[in-house]
């Protein structure tokens, strides 16, 4: 992965206009074999990193830090979603390569978050002033890791993964990958004491795995279920994003605010959406 560390002004060069968020399911056509749709997923997430990491050395806008930890993420989740396709010990190390840059950049967001939160809250101008600070920091620090050289490798690894074949069609292996994250997300639910930040923070990481998966597999199934059941994940870790946006907030800074609105709402969207018929099932 190639990212180039150009002038860091206020002028953005004409190569980025806009954060690139991810587009279209890349996995088009439900007849793809499981190794093609890894390489589109996989090609796709790169795309959206690369050109977020471009935009995140030279812009001061937020947003590019964000897609670009967005398409980190959905690029780990592709490595989960279409595991052994890939030679085992090259996943992990890819695995481990995501997870060592994940804090530097993760504790950028937290600050642009944090700064985002105050600034509309009208925080008080020693504690703003702080965040400014803090957030310039870790902004740094996130520059850092974007132009090491353990990011740079991501983007040849990926493309230079050998791919196995698969005798399952991708509806088949897409059933049983989203049957596992399922399965994973109900079980870290169990009981979950909702008043717990750690317990929604586990739970939400659940919630965006089996998300990333059914965006993935989608269109092998031709499910009118499918639709409506990403649009519960994507509410249900929208609610769980914000509260945990609130516990960061009291850890970095002391920042408060009242949960209790949306420790309502997620009362209301875990039940909604573990009464969901499952889509993938294999069609006849």
């Amino acid at each position: 992965m190639t990212t180039r560390n150009g002038d860091r002004s206020s002028t953005v060069e004409s190569w980025i206009v806009i954060p690139v968020v991810a587009g279209s399911n890349p996995v088009g056509h439900p007849n793809l074999s499981p190794p093609a749709a890894f390489r589109a997923v996989a090609e796709a997430a790169l795309a959206q990193i690369e050109a977020n990491a471009r935009g995140a050395l030279v812009s001061e806008d937020p947003e590019f830090l964000h897609q670009l930890r967005v398409g980190l993420r959905r690029l780990h989740a592709a490595l989960r979603a279409f595991r052994g396709l890939q030679p085992a010990k090259t996943a992990r190390k890819l695995k481990r390569v995501l997870r060592k840059l994940s804090p530097k950049l993760g504790t950028a967001r937290d600050w642009d978050v944090l700064v985002a939160r105050l600034e509309a809250d009208g925080g008080s101008p020693r504690l703003l002033h702080k965040a400014h600070a803090r957030c310039a920091t870790a902004r740094r620090a996130a520059r850092r890791a974007i132009v090491s050289k353990r990011f740079a490798g991501i983007g040849p690894a990926v493309r230079g993964l050998a791919v196995a074949e698969s005798p399952d069609t991708l509806a088949q292996f897409g059933a049983a990958a989203l049957a596992r994250a399922h399965r994973k997300l109900m079980a870290q639910a169990d009981g979950a004491d909702w008043a717990d930040a750690s317990a929604r923070h586990a739970v939400r990481i659940r919630v965006k795995r089996l998300r990333y998966s059914g965006e993935f597999f989608a269109p092998a199934f031709r499910s009118r279920l499918a639709t409506p059941y990403i649009a519960a994940l994507k509410d249900l870790q929208e609610i769980l994003g914000a509260l945990n946006d609130i516990s960061v907030g009291r850890r970095l800074i002391g920042f408060d605010a009242d949960e209790a609105a949306l420790l309502r709402q997620l009362g209301a969207a875990w039940p909604r959406l573990a009464r969901r018929r499952a889509f993938w099932r294999v069609p006849a």
